[in-house]
């Protein structure tokens, strides 16, 4: 194994004791506080080896282990410890010369703090543990991890990193092969004979189906979603629900699925039978949700195109018909006059009112006035029904999926019924009492004929559009599915829920429901208060004729001497070829070892980590492996599958960009620009040839015919992305907002997040409220926007033409409870998050728990919007970080120059890769920048320059173009040891 691949072994998961040298007072009191005893126990000792005892003490009672190195602790906790021992200063620690004095001093500590070792009773101890979790579905990663605090919370000393991984690595592989085998024998012979054929190519296809349920959606259109409708059903008839699943953990079952995605039919074939039906089984589990939730995003997407082009049609019918009509309104009006001024003492014939008119433009008025009429009365109903009989190929088998209805809304669940009862010809017509209460007005005149009798065209259509909405809202859901499931189900199971409902207000640091009413309404006249004492001073806004005014933005002031300095640390940054760079960085910061195999072995391929390199520029730059393998020597195509089929994937990349982001974090050049606290996030829109569910019309930058796809990074003020989402260019953005900041894996402490308009909305407003974010949006059109007053007694001063409507207190204290556990649900991600915000905006304004997050939303954002048009710094503020990520923007287009800037895939799990590599690669030249620049810094201050912080927080951590991203890779390369 090569130098540069050992660096892969490093076990980061395994508990550090050297801490950083940037840690908060309040966790140095945490961990290196002497207790009274622990002070009269160190007296016992000599002075001069009172400090060491000291740290070690310290450090197996927090670590559960001594700490070999003390002379690389922080000097702060140094100090800290030698304060309360009454100790001077000092700039070395004295540690004992002779092996036996530490041995005794070691033995003494352990016998003080109760501590024992990792003797054979210890490892059994131990054993037990791993078994009973490995048979709960633990993976070895997370085992390796949880023993060591199993250890600790035992009193017991850890041993070396080896002699634990071997033992998770041996229990795991023993427990997961009981699993395995104990699948097996559940499993009829029949259905084993059944998967097995899953694997074979069946005559006139190309690919086995086992292969087809691994392919992401197209498109939406008729025979795609005929297409995947039909693999649902092919999989509906494998009966995988004769065999129970439920005593393998859900984290198992995933792993199997991710797992099983990653081999082909061949290499299926090669494991033993035991091991092979398990993952098939769950696989195919598994891929039965993905199927259902594509399934319910194609008619979505199938519907929302068949309204937009219906509007299109619409209103490019209206517009020309406009144009006709006025024409023809005048030539009505002449015919009127002609009429009106006419004798009264003479009487009119056809004949002679026709020499008066030209009867054929006459005769084209009246039709074009007709038609015009018709058209404005019937919207662009008629034109949707047009589509029906293309809706009618799929929409009856889409309607055999085993749907359920959330209580109350059952009269769509009953037109479903009436539907499938006509396909299969129990009922003859469309009962008269069907209901029709869902159905949207461009169709209601539609639905009935002159007899009253119900238009099946008509009804059945509005049946498809309700459903789009139902499923989007969770009024309809499907039990089987992942993210179509009821709402109930994405949040805590009232078990948990009930015993952790005390203890979850604690830990949002919420009130109780009693006192709800009243917090708020302190919270909000305390703002109101401090609205009303800034408004004269800040000369942002004003309130003329109880309208708001507001003048420009106010425009940050950068010193003169910023320009002079950027020009010399641009001038001053030496071209790298991509490759040295992702080298360099990870010499220092070893992201690298973050890239396992989903069965988490450290066992690699040869030439690994120059494949790895290569895989990852591949990606970031959208290369491919093809063109990349011709732009290296010694890597093949296969070479660099193999690592981005088992090594490059979603959470290992998330985990190396997450190492850049620490690393980037602990260097003391990152201060100068925030301090971690504060994000923002964006999209940025790269066009798509490949045919994708995802991808969609974007005309604001790609006309009428060019699809696009968004990608949504969270980036924090110190440049660095800490989150990557690959979106729809189609919803709001707001709905992708809390993903990124609860999945951040990073140490940044977010507490501020800030969006434009497009990222927020009054529900975001108040989730951002119960999770402890305090959310600062830039809102287009500020002076339009609607704001709330508590209550109606409440004396809003200047801003009482402002606060002209009242919030609803009473339904945010009914609803409080379940607002509570839909956050802590947030908080233990039981769903993703976009998931969750989206049937609660689309269940606004019949549901009440929408309702009440809607009326929370109105406080807090009125609150805010009170604060930002008095407050400068504020406004500054959200607008510099802002700048920061639309800046950031440049680096991806710099980078992804391969395909002119756009995604020739459509596999989603490709798309997601090569964005997080994006992201992943934009952060190491973030880490290796910022190395380069505050070295630039301290020469020119040796030089004797006078450069400040304030200069230095306005000189930008991102240039680009000295990273050289194309042509030929590793031309340098160093021969490997």
């Amino acid at each position: 194994m090569s130098e540069k691949d050992q660096l892969l072994s490093v076990r980061n998961d395994y508990p550090s004791i050297t801490l950083v040298q940037n840690f908060s007072d309040e966790e140095m009191a945490r961990d290196w506080t002497l207790l009274p005893e622990d002070k009269t126990e160190i007296i016992k000792y000599r002075k001069n080896f009172r400090l060491f005892i000291a740290i070690q003490l310290c450090s197996l009672r927090l670590y559960g282990r001594f700490l070999a190195e003390v002379q690389d602790l922080s000097p702060r906790i140094v100090n800290y410890l030698n304060m309360q021992l009454g100790l001077p200063p000092v700039l070395s620690i004295m540690v004992p010369t002779r092996e036996a004095t530490f041995s005794e001093q070691r033995a003494n500590i352990m016998n003080y703090l109760g501590f024992s070792k990792y003797d054979k009773q210890a490892q059994a101890l131990l054993r037990d543990w791993l078994i009973e979790e490995a048979r709960q579905g633990a993976l070895p990663n997370d085992l390796f991890l949880r023993c060591n605090h199993f250890l600790l919370a035992q009193h017991i000393a850890l041993p070396g990193p080896s002699i634990l991984e071997r033992q998770v690595a041996s229990i795991c592989a023993k427990i997961h092969q009981e699993l395995f085998e104990s699948l097996y024998v559940r499993i009829p012979d029949n259905l084993k004979k059944v998967l097995d054929n899953q694997l074979l190519v069946s005559k006139g296809r190309q690919h086995s189906f086992f292969y087809m349920l691994k392919e992401s959606p197209p498109s939406a259109s008729i025979s795609t979603i005929q297409n995947f409708l039909q693999r649902y059903q092919a999989l509906a008839k494998i009966s995988i629900d004769s065999v129970d699943l439920n005593f393998l953990e859900s984290a198992f079952r995933d792993y199997l699925y991710k797992l099983t995605r990653r081999y082909d039919a061949k290499d299926m074939k090669r494991f033993k039978k035991h091991k092979r039906y398990s993952m098939m089984l769950c696989f195919f589990m598994e891929a039965r949700k993905s199927l259902l939730d594509n399934l319910v995003k194609m008619h979505d997407q199938y519907i929302m195109e068949l309204l937009r082009k219906s509007r299109r049609v619409h209103e490019k019918k209206h517009r020309e018909l406009r144009k006709r009509q006025k024409k023809a309104i005048d030539t009505v009006l002449q015919l009127t006059t002609i009429i009106s001024d006419w004798p009264d003492n003479k009487s009119m014939s056809k004949a002679e009112l026709l020499q008066e008119m030209n009867e054929q433009k006459l005769s084209e008025s009246i039709n074009d006035l007709n038609t015009f009429k018709q058209l404005e009365e019937c919207g662009y109903g008629s034109i949707i029904l047009r589509r029906y009989p293309s809706l009618r190929k799929y929409f009856s088998t889409f309607l055999e999926l085993p749907f359920e209805a959330k209580l109350g809304t059952e009269p769509l669940l009953k037109a479903i019924n009436i539907i499938r009862q006509l396909d299969n010809g129990r009922l003859k017509s469309i009962p008269d009492d069907a209901p029709d209460s869902f159905m949207p007005k461009e169709l209601r005149r539609f639905c009935k004929n002159k007899q009253g009798e119900i238009q099946r065209n008509a009804w059945e259509t509005g049946v498809a559009i309700a459903l789009k909405d139902g499923l989007r809202s969770g009024d309809i859901f499907l039990p089987n599915s992942k993210q179509h499931v009821s709402f109930w189900d994405l949040l805590l199971d009232e078990g948990h829920w009930g015993n952790i409902r005390e203890s979850a207000h604690e830990d949002l640091q919420l009130p109780f429901q009693d006192c709800i009413k009243n917090i708020l309404t302190g919270q909000f006249q305390q703002s109101l208060l401090e609205a009303q004492k800034s408004f004269p001073q800040d000369k942002f806004a004003r309130i003329i004729n109880g309208k708001l005014k507001l003048k420009k933005y106010d425009k940050a002031e950068i010193p003169d001497a910023v320009w002079a300095l950027q020009k010399v640390i641009d001038a001053s940054m030496p071209s790298i070829r991509i490759e040295q760079l992702l080298i360099e960085v990870d010499k220092q910061t070893h992201f690298s070892r973050h890239f396992l195999p989903v069965q988490q072995h450290k066992s690699r391929p040869k030439n690994f980590y120059k494949t790895l390199i290569a895989a990852l520029i591949s990606q970031a730059t959208n290369l491919g492996v093809v063109s990349m393998s011709s732009s290296v020597k010694e890597l093949s195509v296969d070479m660099l599958r193999h690592v981005l089929q088992f090594y490059v994937r979603e959470e290992t990349i998330k985990a190396a960009s997450a190492e850049l982001v620490n690393q980037h974090h602990l260097l003391p050049f990152s201060k100068v620009h925030g301090d971690g606290t504060l994000s923002s996030s964006d999209a940025q829109r790269f066009k798509i040839r490949a045919d994708s569910l995802l991808a969609s019309y974007y005309p604001r930058y790609y006309g009428y015919y060019e699809k696009a796809i968004g990608i949504y990074t969270h980036a924090s003020d110190q440049y660095s992305v800490y989150n990557t989402q690959v979106i729809s260019c189609n919803p709001r953005e707001a709905l992708y907002v809390l993903d990124g900041l609860l999945e951040n894996n990073s140490i940044l402490k977010i507490r501020q997040h800030t969006t434009d308009t497009h990222g927020y909305t009054e529900i975001i407003f108040s989730l951002c409220y119960l999770l402890s974010y305090y959310f600062m949006p830039r809102i287009r059109d500020l002076k339009d926007q609607q704001l709330y007053r508590i209550d109606k007694e409440t004396d809003c001063g200047d801003f009482a033409p402002l606060l002209n409507k009242t919030v609803d207190l009473e339904i945010i204290e009914e609803q409080w409870e379940t607002m509570i556990r839909v956050a802590q649900s947030l908080k233990q991600k039981t769903a993703s998050a976009h998931v969750i915000v989206q049937r609660l905006t689309s269940n606004y304004p019949s549901d009440r728990l929408s309702k009440a997050f809607t009326n929370l939303g109105r406080i807090i954002k009125t609150e805010y919007i009170l604060r930002y048009i008095t407050d400068s710094e504020l406004r500054q503020k959200v607008q510099l970080q802002l700048n920061k990520g639309e800046y950031r923007h440049k680096i991806p287009r710099w980078i992804f120059f391969a395909n002119q800037e756009e995604f020739t895939t459509a596999d989603y799990e490709e798309i997601m890769n090569k964005s997080s590599c994006l992201s992943l690669v934009s952060n190491a030249i973030l880490y290796w920048n910022t190395s380069r620049i505050s070295a630039t810094v301290d020469a020119l201050r040796e030089q004797g320059e006078n450069i400040d912080d304030d200069v230095l927080k306005h000189i930008s951590l991102l240039p680009y173009k000295h990273v050289l991203p194309n042509g030929t890779y590793f031309i340098d390369e160093e021969k490997e040891q």
